[in-house]
């Protein structure tokens, strides 16, 4: 019998190229989020609208279709200050420092990322990784 995954409360994944949603998605999953999949940043700020108090932490592609991630960020940040930020970005991790600055409630994984990747990035956040 497969061991269980301690529950960690629901990710936002705001991504909208649907081979790395699906892949990330299940990687969280992995690690014991319940995961909702925004491809907008307007998805994402409607989810916030309904749910976003509940939320663990969000990861978001910096590459949106309607909106900035830099934007999106703030946006999230307005309404949730204390909500851990993963930000995805096919931008070098000194350009994404240059962007946020060091932040300890954001985490910077550079696409394409690997599980070993992402996991590091929610250990930046403050979650507990068990190998």
């Amino acid at each position: 019998m497969p061991e269980q995954t301690e529950q960690r409360g629901t990710a936002l994944l705001v991504e909208d190229e649907p081979f790395v949603a699906m892949v990330a998605r299940q990687i969280l999953e992995d690690e014991g989020f319940e995961v909702e999949v925004a491809s907008t940043g307007g998805g994402a700020l409607s989810y916030m609208d309904r749910d976003g108090h509940a939320l663990a932490m969000a990861v978001v592609d910096l590459g949106l279709p309607d909106m900035s991630g830099n934007e999106l960020v703030q946006r999230l940040l307005s309404l949730r200050a204390d909500l851990p930020i993963m930000i995805a970005s096919g931008h070098g991790k000194a350009e994404l420092q240059s962007l946020f600055g060091r932040n300890e409630r954001m985490a910077l994984l550079p696409k394409p990322y690997d599980v070993a990747m992402l996991r590091r990035a929610l250990e930046e956040l403050g979650f507990v990784i068990e190998d």
